[in-house]
């Protein structure tokens, strides 16, 4: 996993979207953070499929469930994560390098992204962009985090190659 700059992510990839929704969105004037209720992921469709939503409900890893997983990544990733906590998520290779990330994007109040590689069982490993997007609540506390990750290159026919 890389941390990249926003514009290393190809302009038509669901994270470019987020982003441009993400800085137009109202914010307290506590926080640098958009407020969570201000967020209607229906304003984004295109992203709803690449979107994972983690509930933050304290600073700890355990604290941290995914309580919304779109299609397109489950089917990157292999499962279905709804309702999980983070720690139960991800394999331990990848947990302490991710909590640290997720973390970091909580503390700054600004997003994240990267660029990795994501072992696909049975397939080549796929190439994916990775941004992490903090929303708060009206106190200006962190209380979700929205992560997108897409493939590089051509989202459709990567897509294509994923649910084969």
């Amino acid at each position: 996993m890389r941390r990249i700059k926003l514009s290393e992510v190809e302009e038509k990839n669901p994270i470019n979207t987020m982003a441009e929704h993400f800085f137009r969105l109202p914010r307290v004037t506590c926080s640098l953070a958009p407020l969570w209720s201000g967020f209607d992921p229906m304003e984004v469709p295109n992203v709803l499929e690449w979107m994972v939503v983690l509930e933050r409900r304290d600073t700890t890893l355990e604290g941290h469930f995914v309580r919304l997983m779109g299609e397109s990544v489950k089917n990157l990733f292999g499962a279905n994560l709804t309702g999980k906590a983070l720690s139960e998520s991800l394999s331990d290779a990848d947990l302490e390098q991710r909590w640290q990330d997720l973390n970091a994007v909580a503390e700054a109040r600004q997003p994240s992204f990267h660029i990795s590689k994501v072992p696909l069982k049975q397939r080549e490993f796929v190439t994916i962009y990775r941004g992490c997007f903090p929303f708060c609540d009206e106190k200006g506390d962190i209380v979700r985090l929205v992560i997108v990750a897409a493939p590089a290159g051509d989202v459709s026919v990567a897509q294509a190659r994923i649910t084969d």
